[in-house]
């Protein structure tokens, strides 16, 4: 049973019309269509691993999308991986489309439309899913190199994408396992976190443009300068020898603001460091203070408002203490 929202929600159920609402209490908002309510079921089984999201999905043939009205109604900002343990999926995003066999992944975007078609085993026409949910900004791909990567299919099995896909469901058994406990540590959290993407962007290789590297290299002197309380869009532009609303504009075409993003990554680089071992002894202040927040309390307000509690709540539940 999954509480959210007031209220109980089963894990499985028979009927299609509670389908849609439990996927939405696990993932996000999404249409189910094309199912056959005579011989439907559907169960959901997720747990979050510190800041990743591991969850099992098992149903019935069916067509599930996330379309732009969802989107709008739940803009819930995830990257997703989900790989077909049984049955098959046709997966579409950002003009592609891949076919997903026992074993494959797939990268998709909760911020841009997609739709899954499932397709159950012959046997018994039932299909399983594991998927793994990250915030956007936790995986460190740019805008381009996230829509460079949706709908490919990777191969789980064999080569190096076989690798990540291993290791990926190992995190899936084990957590199931009697033997879990420490499976949430926050730093092996990352470190499949950075896994995912070194070794995604080694398997794809990416559409250049000016403008992506510009928006590259743009991303790159915003990290160079996060420790500066007093950074803004200008000093980016200047760096790059460009004009602010260049600037401006190129953010923008990623669906993205300047001050945004470098508010998004100094979080980011606070959440990493409070959890390492070598910065234990290091206060919240000293941390974020580091990375450009001059104020521990708005420090504190963003960051529970992008991870979902305060930063002294999260690095306790990393820590154990």
């Amino acid at each position: 049973m999954l509480t959210r929202s007031g209220f109980v929600l089963p894990a499985r159920t028979t009927k299609p019309s509670d389908w849609a609402e439990m996927l939405r209490e696990h993932f996000v908002a999404l249409d189910v269509a094309d199912f056959d309510g005579e011989h439907f079921t559907g169960a959901v089984q997720s747990s979050d691993v510190a800041h990743l999201k591991v969850a099992t999905v098992q149903s019935t043939e069916q067509r599930i999308g996330r379309s732009r009205g969802l989107i709008r109604s739940d803009d819930s900002d995830y990257l997703q991986i989900g790989m077909i343990r049984r049955g098959r999926a046709r997966v579409t995003q950002d003009g592609r489309e891949c076919l997903l066999t026992p074993g494959d992944f797939v990268l998709y975007d909760t911020t841009r439309p997609f739709d899954w078609r499932f397709e159950g085993h012959p046997d018994d026409d039932s299909w399983n899913l594991e998927v793994f949910t990250w915030k956007r900004n936790a995986l460190a791909f740019s805008e381009p190199e996230i829509r460079n990567l949706t709908a490919i299919a990777f191969d789980g099995r064999a080569g190096v994408s076989g690798l990540l896909g291993r290791f990926l469901h190992d995190v899936v058994t084990i957590r199931n396992s009697p033997d879990a406990a420490g499976v949430g540590d926050c730093a092996i959290v990352d470190e499949v976190g950075d896994l995912v993407h070194a070794i995604m962007r080694s398997l794809v290789v990416p559409t250049r443009s000016v403008g992506a590297d510009l928006y590259a290299a743009a991303i790159s002197a915003i990290d160079e300068r996060l420790a500066d309380p007093q950074l803004s869009p200008t000093d980016i532009a200047v760096a790059l020898r460009i004009s602010t609303r260049q600037l401006h504009r190129m953010f923008a075409d990623q669906t993205a603001t300047v001050s945004r993003t470098i508010r998004m990554r100094r979080l980011e680089r606070c959440r990493r460091e409070m959890v390492a071992p070598a910065a234990a002894s290091r206060t919240l202040q000293q941390i974020s203070s580091h990375y450009g927040f001059t104020d521990l309390t708005i420090f504190s307000r963003a960051f529970k408002q992008q991870y979902g509690m305060s930063p002294r709540e999260y690095r306790a539940m990393a820590t154990g203490s």
